[in-house]
């Protein structure tokens, strides 16, 4: 039968329409294609295809479009939606009824793959278009292939949630600026708390860019979930962190053990509370935030806590074991076992200790470290270690993607590092996965920078800093480095796949020696600085400087960085054996050798190979021209040629360089005081051979005594005193004093002084030239101001660390009744102001007691100060009075009453001159030089009042950053801002009248009694006497005028 045209036509016409209508779906497809591969790289992706961040109707119309066509057309012309399309059904039902995975992907694109070779059909187009699209998909069972695609499903939130808390609160965060680190972190998560999970697993292993980790950590920041499910995943770990008694603000994770140049250290995590760790008897707390170096001998473990929770944090390798560093950053890349003979790492320097010997083709055998029990050396990436046991260890380039740092570092901040411009960035790219082209994405503050690149054969790629516009010179700051997904483009919201951050000095490139001649960077923060030299905008390391590191401080937002600059020009330093440690030695200084120092040596680096030595006269010549360290031995350091006590570089120009002097002097050893009731015993050991001793008897009240005793031939003029004995052992050199309470004035001081044949008489004092005295306690009779004044002369001494507190101990209560029967029931500073003018014989500033002892001294209104007679260390007294009250005054009411100040001050709001940041600075520079150049320098060294103060300024400061701003050069220690504070707190407490509850509450808070505080305060008060002054004066003025 015939078919009619019209016929004909209408089914020609029906045909063209659908033909017509597959073209315009089609064309749609390509489209949504286009919108689909923008959004899975976009803002808001996510490495799972499942949540892609599109609207519903976006979703829905593919959802239509992907069953009109064959599978194969869409794996051809649409890729991202073919991949999509293949999840999208299974992300729907995952843990529905049926686990059948095909089942679920046939539905939804209306095909069947019920035969096996379909199966493998889909399976091999979908791993081959999924890896072009840049997604890590691997094997062959649905497991790797389908469901790790997925993301976590809501039905695994809960394992994968508690996998991180748990992994939080054992090993602490991930390290989310580092891809490779937080990579294993997440891993290692899953492997300890859901090693049977095995989809949550293949998940975890599929996430190369650690997108999990950084999720988890923007929730732990409070950031708000992305999608949908995310906020479920956000949910899931809020009730994770509360099984383990912890909340999103205090899930906090054990300190990170890290590398700092020769020592180890723990870097303890942020926290809103206090950090217990236990390095030695007794736990301490910690502050977060804090660096703490771990003492040697390194232990295996110490114990940390947070809360109600401890545990242990393992420290130093076990035999076999090897800690692995990155030698830029200090961070632990991982412990190494005995039976690794090859490890993945993703940087270019390292350092490797272990108790194991073994050497390295580059460094050669390893070195004692600071604890001599392991080996350290520094190494780089691609060697090979040899063990002394005969195994091999090797360093290989990572087989997944890797970024990191390939560069010279020119400073350190804890585990950061500040990189020269001369660097580059080295990557490792799978060009199986997204192909070999990528593009990376550099922020440094407001600027972005994009670089295209393209992995060669070997897979490397190393993109020097200057291709990123880095050789112009500018501020230095912190550049984050972001390998963009593949098939995303040069867009600021697109989702990287690798990251790595690093601070970087643009146009500086790697100095020869130490820093110089460099432009001053605008972030720069001189009181965080130290040991630099800033001249008409030029910032050089200053030579003599005090500090063995230059800090540079540098800003960034809301807070400073302090980074130790690598030093390369001449160090010295003195290796005191008895004690076991290592000083610095300022260019210039003065080494001082007692009979404890008698085996010291020195070591001295340079990088100068054609300049001499010379060690006290003796001359070496050229001693650096095959190394850069030297050590100048125990031998060298004795008898000087005429008197030279110089070590000294000779340049080649024949110019002289003194780095230091040796003083040696032979002082007493063994120092040993045993009180009785009835008598008193100093022994000690000399370190000479002597012939005779004489004893001096300084009474309050009178003359005093003397008596002289003969150990050798030659007689002596005057005899021993009654009530004392003297032993001596020619042999051992050990001598004996011994006193006899009943027949000795008391109160009284006594002093020594021994001498050589044929030599004079000279006083005894140990190594540091404090005399050796001891007090012979008692109350005076009739005490007057006369012999009130001579009770603080014989305080004023500075006393031997060994005898540290005894004759301060034994005078103090005659010290004391003194002042009470002079001041009498209605002390006024009129009558006890001759304290105010009591000096030392050689000028340096007296140590007696001002506030414990005389607690209303500092009471006393300000005019009391002026016109009276003082100490010349105490002047700034005299002027307090003639400083302007501010207008309006400050007000003592509130909780912060100093950071308020601080605040009026920096911005010099209506701020008289005398109350200006200009004094208080030069009372900071007043400050650090006392505690630089005069005795007082006990404040801050090692020795009991070194600790005692520690102990006293160790309170919570909550100004501590605002005043340390004040300290120009303060940079790497807090101490003097400390020891302000503490200055600032007590003349606070004098202003109100209340400086006998301040000394109260220092004793109860620190546990020191009340006459060691009153020392300890009138220490720091005479080493800031201008802060003092300036502080009395400002809260006089608050107290009488203010709110």
């Amino acid at each position: 039968m015939k078919i009619p045209s019209w016929l004909c036509f209408e089914i020609n016409m029906l045909e063209l329409s659908n033909l017509m209508e597959r073209e315009r779906r089609k064309q749609r497809l390509i489209e949504l294609e286009g919108i689909f591969h923008a959004a899975r790289t976009g803002p808001g992706s996510s490495p799972f295809l499942p949540e892609i961040p599109l609207s519903t109707s976006f979703l829905e119309e593919a959802c239509d479009l992907v069953q009109r066509f064959p599978l194969n057309l869409l794996f051809n012309q649409t890729p991202t939606i073919a991949v999509w399309s293949i999840l999208y059904p299974l992300s729907v039902n995952y843990g529905g009824a049926s686990k059948e995975v095909y089942a679920h992907i046939g539905s939804f694109l209306e095909q069947s793959f019920d035969d096996e070779a379909t199966r493998d059909d889909l399976k091999q187009h979908f791993r081959r278009t999924a890896r072009s699209l840049g997604l890590p998909v691997s094997g062959n069972q649905p497991t790797e292939l389908f469901f790790a695609p997925l993301g976590p499903a809501r039905q695994q939130m809960a394992d994968l949630a508690d996998a991180f808390v748990y992994a939080t609160i054992r090993f602490g965060p991930p390290a989310i600026e580092d891809t490779t680190a937080a990579r294993q972190w997440q891993r290692r998560a899953l492997l300890e708390r859901c090693p049977a999970h095995t989809r949550l697993r293949a998940t975890i292993a599929f996430d190369t860019s650690a997108w999990c980790s950084r999720r988890f950590e923007a929730w732990r920041k409070g950031r708000d979930p992305i999608t949908e499910n995310e906020r479920h995943l956000f949910d899931a770990y809020t009730a994770a962190a509360g099984v383990y008694g912890r909340g999103r603000i205090d899930l906090v994770g054990p300190p990170q053990l890290c590398w700092s140049v020769d020592r180890l250290t723990l870097e303890a995590e942020p926290s809103p509370s206090p950090q217990r760790l236990k390095l030695g008897a007794f736990p301490t707390s910690i502050k977060g935030g804090c660096r703490i170096t771990v003492p040697h001998p390194w232990p295996r473990e110490v114990e940390w806590g947070y809360g109600k929770t401890s545990q242990p944090v393992r420290i130093a390798p076990n035999w076999g074991e090897a800690l692995l560093f990155d030698a830029d950053t200090g961070r632990l890349l991982t412990r190494i076992c005995a039976d690794q003979r090859e490890i993945e790492v993703s940087a270019a320097h390292l350092v490797i200790l272990t108790p194991d010997e073994f050497e390295s083709p580059s460094f050669g055998p390893a070195i004692p470290a600071r604890d001599p029990a392991f080996k350290v050396a520094w190494v780089d990436a691609g060697e090979t270690l040899r063990f002394e046991d005969g195994r091999d260890l090797r360093f290989a380039a990572p087989r997944e993607e890797a970024i990191w740092i390939d560069g010279t570092v020119i400073g350190r901040d804890g585990s950061r590092a500040l990189y020269s411009c001369d660097g580059a960035l080295s990557l490792k790219i799978d060009p199986e996965i997204g192909g070999s082209a990528r593009i990376i994405r550099m922020r440094m503050g407001c600027l972005t920078r994009f670089v295209s690149i393209e992995a060669g054969v070997d897979r490397m790629v190393c993109v020097p800093f200057v291709d990123f516009g880095l050789s112009t010179l500018s501020t230095p700051g912190e550049a984050v480095f972001e390998v963009l997904a593949p098939g995303a483009i040069r867009d600021g919201g697109a989702r990287p796949t690798l990251t790595t951050r690093c601070w970087i000095w643009p146009g500086l490139r790697t100095p020869q020696g130490d820093l110089s001649g460099v432009t001053l960077p605008s972030n720069l923060v001189k009181a965080h600085c130290a040991g630099l030299r800033v001249v008409d905008g030029i910032v050089s390391v200053d030579p003599e400087a005090d500090e063995e590191t230059p800090i540079l401080g540098l800003s960034e937002r809301d807070r400073v960085h302090e980074f130790h600059l690598s030093a390369r020009s001449e160090k010295l330093w003195h290796n005191r054996i008895e004690r076991g440690d290592r000083v610095f030695v300022p260019r210039g200084g003065l080494i001082i050798m007692g009979h404890e120092n008698r085996h010291d040596t020195l070591t001295l680096r340079s990088p100068d190979r054609t300049a001499a030595l010379l060690v006290l006269g003796r001359e070496t010549r050229r001693p650096f021209h095959l190394r850069q360290t030297l050590e100048i031995g125990a031998g060298q350091l004795r008898s000087p040629i005429d008197g030279d006590d110089r070590i000294a570089l000779i340049r080649g120009t024949g110019r002289v360089e003194v780095l230091a002097r040796l003083r040696r002097r032979t002082d007493p050893t063994q120092l040993l005081l045993t009180e009785g009731l009835d008598q008193i015993c100093l022994s000690m050991a000399l370190s000479a051979p002597y012939d005779a001793i004489r004893i001096l008897i300084e009474e309050p009240s009178g003359p005093g005594c003397v008596g002289e005793t003969a150990f050798g031939r030659e007689p002596v003029s005057v005899p021993a005193l009654p009530g004392t004995q003297v032993g001596y052992d020619p042999d051992t050199r050990q001598l004996s004093i011994t006193f006899v309470r009943s027949d000795l004035p008391t109160p009284a001081r006594a002093t020594f002084q021994l001498r050589r044949e044929r030599e004079d008489f000279k006083d005894v004092r140990d190594a540091r030239g404090a005399l050796i005295a001891i007090g012979l306690s008692g109350l005076p009779q009739r005490a007057d101001t006369r012999q009130l004044i001579e009770v603080a002369r014989l305080l004023s001494e500075p006393e031997p660390d060994d005898l540290s507190g005894k004759l301060r101990a034994s005078l103090t209560p005659a010290y004391r009744e003194a002042i009470r029967t002079v001041s009498g029931t209605s002390p006024f500073l009129g009558r006890v102001r001759g304290l105010l003018s009591v000096a030392r014989s050689n000028g340096a500033p007296p140590r007696h007691d001002l506030v414990a002892a005389v607690p209303w001294l500092f009471e006393a209104g300000l005019h009391a100060f002026t016109g009276i007679s003082v100490e010349k260390g105490l002047a700034p007294l005299q002027t307090m009075a003639e400083r302007p009250a501010p207008n309006p005054a400050p007000s003592l009411k509130g909780d912060a009453p100093l950071e308020v100040w601080l605040s009026r001050v920096s911005s010099g709001d209506q701020v008289p001159r005398a109350f200006l940041a200009d004094e208080l600075q030069r009372g900071f520079r007043v400050l650090r030089w006392r505690l630089k150049e005069t005795d007082l320098h006990d404040l801050v060294r090692e020795g009991p009042i070194g600790t005692n103060v520690r102990l006293v300024s160790s309170a919570h400061i909550a100004e501590l950053e605002q005043i340390r701003s004040f300290d120009v050069g303060g940079g790497g220690d807090p101490l003097p801002a400390r020891i302000a504070v503490q200055i600032e707190r007590f003349a606070r407490a004098c202003a109100q009248r209340r400086a006998q509850t301040f000394i109260d509450h220092t004793a109860f808070r620190t546990g020191l009694s009340v006459d060691e505080i009153g020392f300890i305060l009138t220490l720091m008060i005479r080493a800031g006497i201008e802060i003092f002054a300036y502080f009395r004066a400002l809260w006089a003025h608050a107290e009488k005028d203010g709110d």
